[in-house]
């Protein structure tokens, strides 16, 4: 069991007065320790508030990494993996958004509506794409992002989307 005061309070310590490289060396501990063990939800959570405050800051290659490295496992902590799924950079947002599980179709439609086109494309390559997901890439993806998902066997289509 995870000790969420005193975890956070070291976090908190190691954020406000390491090094930038000190904070970079705790992310990936705690990344590493997050992706090696089974947690409850509680204690993800607390993984993630310590992830979120270390990786604030970091250089998009270093968000890529930790965006690699966090779709590989399930118990990704859901704010971590939604503010990866919406960086501007699509290195960093790419493999969330066509790997994690842990987005859902809502998250999903918001970000083809507020992101770019690399986005979009990244999201019609899911293996597996809801109705409402579908509706949203065809109406607002380029032909590239059309013909993604029109060869995308996991893609489910609406009338709607099937006309388009």
């Amino acid at each position: 069991m995870i000790e969420s005061g005193s975890l956070l309070q070291e976090l908190e310590e190691a954020v406000s007065r390491g090094s930038a490289e000190s904070r970079l060396r705790a992310l990936w501990h705690a990344t590493d320790l997050l992706i090696a063990g089974r947690y409850a939800e509680d204690e993800i959570w607390i993984f993630g508030e310590a992830i979120g405050r270390l990786a604030d800051g970091i250089e998009v290659a270093a968000r890529a990494q930790l965006s690699k490295q966090l779709v590989r496992t399930d118990n990704a902590p859901i704010n971590i993996v939604q503010k990866l799924a919406f960086d501007d950079s699509i290195d960093v947002a790419g493999p969330m958004l066509q790997h994690s599980a842990r987005l859902d179709a809502k998250t999903l439609v918001s970000n083809i509506r507020t992101k770019s086109q690399s986005h979009l494309l990244a999201i019609s390559k899911r293996s597996s794409l809801p109705v409402v997901v579908t509706d949203e890439l065809v109406t607002r993806g380029n032909r590239e992002v059309v013909n993604s998902v029109a060869t995308n066997d996991g893609a489910r289509f609406s009338d709607f989307g099937f006309c388009i």
